[in-house]
């Protein structure tokens, strides 16, 4: 299939980048452009064709959601896909509700924003050819691949299984949360390596990180494994 041309809105020029990286290393997907606001982005996808949009939520200017809602306003066959440290319900809430094709936290790995490009082409891959009218069963596929992410089971270049068997039994003893500091000094490994493996089981829905007030100091980002009922 041809190049699905992607337009980041990103005002942070380091995560531009990174986004910038990411997506151009996925098959079939190349970044078109890189905007900083909110109003950049809608001149440029008036000026160029884009079929998706990496937006933040944090612009200057023009919000990440009321531009997501101009853009549904144009009417154009572009979709969006929210990448934001903003946890705040009500704006994951307006995000959906104004079409949002998928919703990433930051901060994120690899493997969440990869999962995301895949399911996107994939219900492209769908939709190819369809002005005919389609049954029910295309459509429940269509809306099943839209909504569950496949992740890769495989462990991202550089970690290693053991240590992630060792982290996975440390965060599932009753009650158990860690910092990036703690499951360092637990594993033996740098506090950078062991946020990759927290990070990681978050990016495949395993666990949530909140972060821990203190009386001075900053806040701890603690992670936890979401725990499931009997």
């Amino acid at each position: 299939m041809a190049y699905i041309n992607v337009l980041v809105v990103e005002d942070d020029p380091m995560v531009a980048e990174i986004h910038q990286n990411f997506i151009n290393s996925v098959e079939n997907f190349r970044v078109a452009g890189i905007v900083n606001s909110g109003l950049k982005a809608l001149e440029f996808i008036d000026r160029r064709s884009v079929r998706l949009v990496i937006l933040d939520i944090f612009l200057p200017g023009l919000d990440g959601i009321a531009t997501l809602e101009k853009i549904r306003e144009r009417g154009g066959n572009i979709d969006v896909i929210v990448v934001s440290a903003s946890r705040d319900v009500s704006t994951v809430a307006k995000a959906i509700q104004a079409g949002a094709f998928d919703y990433i936290v930051k901060p994120f790995v690899f493997e969440r924003i990869r999962s995301s490009l895949l399911s996107f082409r994939q219900m492209m891959d769908h939709l190819k050819g369809s002005n005919q009218e389609i049954d029910q069963q295309a459509i429940d596929t269509l809306f099943q691949v839209r909504n569950r992410k496949r992740f890769d089971a495989k462990l991202p270049k550089g970690l290693n299984p053991h240590v992630f068997e060792r982290l996975e039994a440390m965060l599932s003893e009753p009650n158990s949360s860690l910092s990036s500091a703690e499951a360092a000094e637990a594993l033996d490994i740098s506090r950078i390596t062991a946020r990759r493996y927290l990070e990681y089981l978050i990016s495949t829905g395993k666990a949530v990180m909140e972060q821990e007030y203190h009386d001075v100091g900053r806040p701890v980002n603690k992670y936890s494994l979401i725990k499931h009922g009997p």
